[in-house]
């Protein structure tokens, strides 16, 4: 695990303690992710014989910078994103243009409505407003709790219990 994942892990995590925050997560992250690969699902483009869209190409991406930020959790995010791209691909081919776009803003709007309420149970801001790149360590950061939860990996514990969060959000050891 890479010195700057952890050091982002664990700002993220200061300001994810709350058990009523940590659940609107768990929920909201995903639908947000999910919403973006199904209006990405929209975007084709022409390949030879067959047909890429933006949902496969971002959501690679996402993935290999997952990876490289910690292989463990970006090959966990990668069976995960697998099965949100096959599901955000049927989906947007089942919906259509037009409905795919009311899915998107619903499933978006509504995780985050999850995150800001999530955030008003913990106390603290949204990471996210003092790192623009927390918003891709979230997803990183379910997988983790996870892992830890199933006893997998110590580390990723050690790493998200060792900040704190000040009143502006900032992180500060413990």
């Amino acid at each position: 695990m890479s010195s700057f994942f952890t050091r982002q892990l664990a700002s993220y995590a200061a300001v994810h303690r709350d058990p009523r925050n940590k659940a609107t997560h768990f929920i909201g992250i995903p639908v947000i992710v999910f919403s973006l690969l199904l209006v990405l699902a929209l975007w084709r483009i022409p390949a030879g014989d067959t047909v890429i869209t933006g949902a496969l190409i971002v959501g690679a991406l996402a993935v290999l910078g997952w990876v490289a930020l910690d292989v463990g959790v970006g090959l966990a995010m990668g069976l995960v994103m697998v099965l949100f791209w096959l599901a955000a691909e049927w989906l947007a081919r089942q919906l259509g243009p037009t409905n795919t776009w009311i899915a998107f803003a619903v499933l978006f709007v509504g995780g985050w409505v999850l995150q800001f309420l999530g955030h008003h149970y913990e106390g603290k801001r949204p990471a996210l407003i003092d790192n623009l790149f927390q918003g891709f360590i979230g997803p990183m950061f379910l997988v983790a709790e996870t892992m830890v939860a199933l006893g997998w990996r110590r580390d990723l514990h050690d790493a998200m219990a060792s900040a704190t969060a000040t009143p502006r959000g900032l992180v500060t050891p413990r």
